[in-house]
């Protein structure tokens, strides 16, 4: 019996790699595919988005995820705008962005991160990581996430802690 209950956990760890790996594929070419043609001073590392995306969406398995194919806590305040609303605040006036695929969830982040004022310290990260060494770091762009998320600093060490994680664990 004990043997039987090794193997089954030993099977669903398994599998669970093989899920994490599958989303982190998935998630990498929307981002490659969308950043094709791309130039830097526009670019957003692949690990950087799917960090994000791990993180957003707990491995694509959120409620937001699985119906509004929302990888990444967009939200929006347009009533006409197709939204999910949270279970623990129906009556807020925002809702999370449903989006028709996972592509179309990381070109809105990625278009969001490019033009957002909330987002002007992560472009003038960037700007300065290409003027001195001619790249993008994901660990660097991350420290300009502090306005994604109320936990502010925490979730940037969050942010870097996972592409760390990818770096070790699934790199290229």
């Amino acid at each position: 019996m004990k043997l039987i209950l090794v193997f089954l956990f030993l099977l669903t760890l398994e599998s669970y790699s093989d899920t994490k790996s599958n989303f982190i594929s998935k998630v990498k070419n929307c981002s490659i595919d969308i950043q094709k043609d791309s130039s830097i001073d526009i670019f957003i590392p692949n690990n950087l988005i799917i960090a994000q995306a791990i993180i957003e969406s707990d491995w694509g398995r959120s409620r937001f995820a699985k119906k509004g194919n929302n990888f990444f806590g967009m939200r929006t305040w347009d009533p006409k705008r197709n939204q999910l609303k949270p279970l623990k605040n129906p009556n807020a006036k925002f809702g999370l962005i449903v989006y028709g695929s996972m592509c179309e969830s990381v070109n809105d982040y990625i278009k969001n991160l490019n033009s957002s004022p909330k987002y002007h310290k992560l472009r003038n990260i960037r700007k300065l990581e290409i003027q001195l060494w001619d790249k993008v770091d994901a660990k660097v762009l991350a420290r300009g996430l502090g306005n994604y998320s109320e936990e502010r600093s925490k979730y940037i060490k969050k942010i870097i802690n996972q592409i760390k994680y990818l770096e070790i664990n699934y790199s290229e």
